[in-house]
């Protein structure tokens, strides 16, 4: 008796022991999940769809599916409107948007920029015909979070290190500015278990307007990246984006670009480098 006791123990033991691995695991996956580069890329090109549902939420009408490509398995976001309204327009909120788009194009563009800045938080993004309509369109990771900053906010869950969640807000803001992005909200800042950012939803930027949105929350900056937009230059813009954005769309970034150094610039001098930049 006593021995069919221990042994009975022993193996539910063993069994705590291997689920806590099992989600030690699963927790490490979730953080060091690779969302960028060459291999990523490639799986994104060569996949194969097996599997497709709606997105539940947005407005685009995309698709989550289910990659395959040498037994490993992906989920992706397969977006294919691509709709534009020139001329000046109210929009849902009753703000006036110039040429208006919704396009799988800037969703590839925002990825594209992120690379030449190495910023690192919006997850990789290809052009790929849609097998179910025969449709070009984005596909993108599905990137995957622990929480989306609505989430966050809604629970009341205090970041780990307050200083560091500032500057990765900071970043974001300036590369929402340059893209002049319609449509950051709560609901497509993604967290990771680490507290990094990810940033989706880029099919409402790019618009040609030659001044900074959200210009309030422009207030700090990361030097590094702003060395990096410095570098920036309309000839490696049109070279990795041009196939996504026409003339005045480019044009439009590269005045923001010089509106957003100088913007930091102004601050500056007038609160300090210390108040305005950080590495």
């Amino acid at each position: 008796m006593f021995c069919m006791r221990t042994g009975l123990l022993l193996r539910r033991m063993i069994l705590v022991v291997l689920a806590a691995a099992s989600l030690t695991i699963a927790l490490t996956a979730r953080s060091n999940q690779v969302i960028q580069g060459p291999e990523v890329e490639e799986f994104l090109k060569k996949a194969r769809f097996v599997a497709k549902e709606p997105l539940g939420s947005g407005v685009s009408g995309s698709l989550k599916v289910t990659l395959e490509r040498n037994g490993e398995r992906e989920f992706g976001v397969l977006k294919v409107i691509d709709a534009k309204r020139p001329g000046l327009h109210p929009n849902a909120s009753g703000e006036l948007e110039l040429d208006f788009q919704d396009s799988w194009r800037t969703e590839v563009a925002a990825y594209e920029l992120d690379k030449l800045l190495g910023l690192g938080m919006v997850p990789a993004t290809i052009q790929r015909q849609s097998p179910y309509d025969n449709m070009p369109a984005s596909l993108q990771l599905w990137v995957v979070s622990s929480m989306t900053e609505a989430k966050r906010r809604e629970k009341a869950i205090v970041p780990p290190d307050a200083e560091q969640w500032a500057d990765r807000l900071a970043m974001m803001y300036v590369f929402d500015a340059l893209i002049y992005n319609m449509d950051r909200h709560p609901d497509n800042l993604l967290i990771t278990d680490t507290f990094d950012v990810r940033l989706i939803d880029h099919s409402r930027s790019f618009r040609p307007n030659a001044e900074l949105r959200n210009k309030e929350d422009l207030k700090r900056f990361s030097r590094s990246l702003m060395m990096k937009i410095e570098r920036l230059s309309k000839s490696d813009v049109s070279k990795k984006l041009g196939d996504y954005l026409n003339l005045a769309q480019i044009e439009g970034l590269m005045k923001r670009r010089q509106l957003l150094l100088d913007y930091a610039a102004e601050l500056s001098r007038t609160l300090g480098d210390q108040a305005v930049y950080y590495p």
